[in-house]
C-alpha cells in the first residue's frame, strides 16, 4: 500500500499555488517576508508592529523556503506539506511498535487522507509545525520506554523542542500525555522517575533558549509569559481575554467533518477501544496500547475547555484518531459479514462528501467541461487499479476513499477556493500593481481600518503599508505618486480634497474565511460584495 500513500501525499499539492487566504495564513506569509528584510530572526513583526502571537518556527520554515525557491504562493506551502508527511510517517512508526506493519500502513493512509489535513495543506496554519515533530517525540520517546537508548531520548526531546516552537506549550504537553498514561497503564512507574529524563529536559530548554531570548529581548517578561501560559493554558484557566463563546462541545462538530470520510468508521472505532479499556477489565491486559485513546480524549476535553477556539486547534488528535481506525478496520476485516458494513458505511461516506462539495462548488461559480477533465481522469484510474487488486482485500478497500480524498481536494481547492479567492480583494489589489508593474512610492489604506488588509501587499509587493485618515492626508498634502486602496466611501471622501484621483482599477470584496449562507443564492450574493478602490494620487 506503498504506493497509495505517495499517492495521497501528492494531493496535497493540489491547489498549491491558490492565492493565500486571509487573515491568518496572509498574515504568517507577510511576517516571514518581512523577516527578510531585517537582519534579526528572532524579533517578529507585522506591517511594522511588533508581533508576539505565534512561535517562530512557522516563520523560520517560511523564510527557508523563500531562500531555496523563492517567494511565492507554493514556497509558502512547501514546508507544512513537510511537516505533514513527517507526522504521517512518525505515525507509521509509532503505530509499528504496537500494530502490524498492515494496520500501521492504513493509520498512515487515514491520517493522510482525512479533510483536516488537507485543509491545513491550503490555508496554512501553524498546527501543522507542531503536529508532525509531536508524533515524532512520541515515537522516540515510546522507543526509549522500550529499549533505554539514550539517541531515542535525546531525538524525542529535540522533536518535543520543535513542536514547542510550532505551537506552544501543547507541543511537549501531549507527549507527556502519551508517555505517562502508557507508563501508569502498564505500571512501569519507574520509567517515569528515570534520572536520565534530566538529560531530555535539558536538551529542551536548550532549544528553546534562542527563541526564549529572543521573545524577552523584544517584549521583556510579558513576551515568556504569553508564550509560556497565558496563550495556551490562560485561555482554560481564564486568565486570557481571548473569549469567542464557541461552548464546551464546538470542537466535537469540528471533528465530525474535519475527520471525513473516516468520522462513523472513528466513531465505531472508539466506542469499541472505550468499551474494552473500561467495561472488559482490559486494564489488565499488558500488550493494548492506551496511547492513542488517552491522546485523543484528553487534548480534546483540554482545549475543549478553552474559552476561545477555532477549528483547527482540534487536528493535534487526528494521528490518533487514525490509529484506532485502522486498528478497528484492520480487526473486523477478517469478518466477511461485518466487513461489507465497514465498507458499506465508508464508500457512502465519500460520495455524500463529494456530492455535496461538487454542489457548493457549482453554487460558487459555473463549471465548464474542462473542470470535469481531471475527476473523470482520477476516477477511470482508480476503478482500474480497483479491477487489478484482486487478492489484496485491504487496498481494495481504502482505494474508493483516496480516489474520494483526491476529488475531495480537487472539488474544494479547484472548485471552491480559486474562484472564491479572485473576490479576496487585497491580493487581488497587490497581484495587479505587481503584474502591471506600478511603480511604488507608497501605499496607504485609507478608511480601512482592518490591520489584515495590508498584508497581502506586503507578501506580494515586499512593502509596508500605511494607515491613514482624511486628517492626515490633508495635513500632508500629498504630491508624489502615491497608490490608495479604499473603499466607497473613503473614495467619495476623496474626491472632496483632491482632484487628481485616478481609479487604476475595482475589486469586488468578500471576506473569504467567513462566508455567509446568503453568498451562495445568486440573488443575494451581490449584496455582500463590498466595492474596493486602487486609486492613484499624483
Amino acid at each position: 500500500m506503498y504506493y497509495l500513500l505517495l499517492i495521497a501525499i501528492l494531493g496535497y499539492f493540489i491547489g498549491v499555488n491558490n492565492t493565500i487566504m486571509e487573515i491568518d495564513a496572509m498574515q504568517y506569509a507577510s511576517i516571514a517576508r518581512e523577516l527578510l528584510r531585517n537582519d534579526n530572526i528572532l524579533h517578529f513583526f507585522d506591517n511594522g508592529d511588533p508581533y508576539l502571537d505565534k512561535p517562530p518556527l512557522i516563520f523560520w520554515m517560511n523564510i527557508l523556503g523563500y531562500k531555496i525557491f523563492g517567494v511565492s504562493e507554493w514556497s509558502y506551502r512547501i514546508p507544512s506539506i513537510l511537516f505533514s508527511i513527517i507526522a504521517i510517517f512518525s505515525t507509521f512508526q509509532f503505530s509499528r511498535l504496537y500494530y502490524s506493519k498492515q494496520t500501521s500502513m492504513l493509520a498512515a493512509i487515514i491520517l493522510s487522507t482525512c479533510v483536516g489535513f488537507f485543509i491545513m495543506n491550503s490555508d496554512v496554519r501553524t498546527d501543522m509545525y507542531m503536529i508532525g515533530p509531536m508524533m515524532a517525540a512520541i515515537w522516540q520517546l515510546e522507543l526509549y520506554c522500550k529499549n533505554f537508548q539514550l539517541k531515542n531520548l535525546i531525538l524525542g526531546s529535540i522533536a518535543i523542542s520543535f513542536s514547542m516552537m510550532g505551537k506552544g506549550p501543547i507541543g511537549i504537553l501531549i507527549p507527556l500525555i502519551a508517555v505517562v498514561s502508557n507508563q501508569i497503564f502498564k505500571k512501569n512507574l519507574k520509567h517515569i522517575l528515570n534520572l536520565k529524563l534530566l538529560i531530555g529536559a535539558l536538551i529542551i530548554f536548550l532549544f528553546l533558549l534562542p527563541m526564549s531570548y529572543g521573545l524577552y529581548t523584544q517584549f521583556g517578561y510579558r513576551g515568556l509569559e504569553f508564550y509560556y501560559w497565558t496563550n495556551s493554558f490562560g485561555r482554560i484557566t481564564g486568565s486570557s481575554s481571548w473569549n469567542n463563546n464557541t461552548g464546551f462541545t464546538y470542537l466535537f462538530g469540528v471533528f465530525l467533518y474535519a475527520f471525513l470520510p473516516w468520522t462513523f468508521l472513528f466513531l465505531w472505532a472508539f466506542i469499541e477501544r472505550a468499551k474494552n479499556l473500561f467495561l472488559t477489565k482490559a486494564l489488565n491486559i499488558k500488550h493494548l496500547e492506551i496511547i492513542s485513546f488517552s491522546c485523543f480524549i484528553v487534548p480534546l476535553i483540554m482545549l475543549s475547555l478553552s474559552g476561545y477556539k477555532l477549528p483547527h486547534y482540534i487536528y493535534c488528535v487526528f494521528p490518533f484518531a487514525a490509529i484506532l481506525t485502522a486498528d478497528m478496520i484492520e480487526r473486523k476485516w477478517q469478518n466477511k459479514k461485518i466487513n461489507k458494513y465497514i465498507f458499506l458505511i465508508q464508500i457512502t461516506t465519500v460520495l455524500i462528501t463529494l456530492v455535496f462539495v461538487y454542489t457548493v462548488s457549482i453554487y460558487i461559480s459555473p463549471k465548464n467541461m474542462g473542470f470535469y477533465i481531471v475527476p473523470i481522469v482520477i476516477t477511470f484510474v482508480f476503478l482500474l487499479i480497483y479491477i487489478l487488486l484482486k487478492k489484496d482485500l485491504i487496498a481494495r478497500f481504502v482505494m474508493p476513499s483516496i480516489a474520494g480524498y483526491l476529488l475531495l481536494n480537487y472539488g474544494f481547492n479547484i472548485g471552491i477556493i480559486n474562484p472564491l479567492l479572485n473576490y479576496q480583494a487585497p491580493s487581488e489589489a497587490a497581484k495587479f500593481i505587481k503584474e502591471n508593474k506600478i511603480v511604488i512610492k507608497n501605499i496607504y489604506l485609507y478608511n480601512e481600518n482592518e490591520k489584515a488588509k495590508s498584508r497581502s501587499f506586503n507578501f506580494y509587493l515586499d512593502i509596508n503599508t500605511k494607515y491613514i485618515d482624511q486628517t492626515y492626508m490633508i495635513s500632508q498634502n500629498l504630491l508624489e505618486p502615491t497608490l490608495i486602496y479604499t473603499d466607497s466611501s473613503g473614495y467619495n471622501e476623496l474626491l472632496k480634497h483632491y482632484k487628481n484621483i485616478k481609479i487604476l482599477k475595482t475589486f469586488d470584496n468578500i471576506r473569504v474565511s467567513k462566508l455567509q449562507r446568503s453568498f451562495f443564492k445568486k440573488e443575494t450574493r451581490n449584496l455582500m460584495k463590498e466595492k474596493k478602490y486602487l486609486l492613484e494620487l499624483s
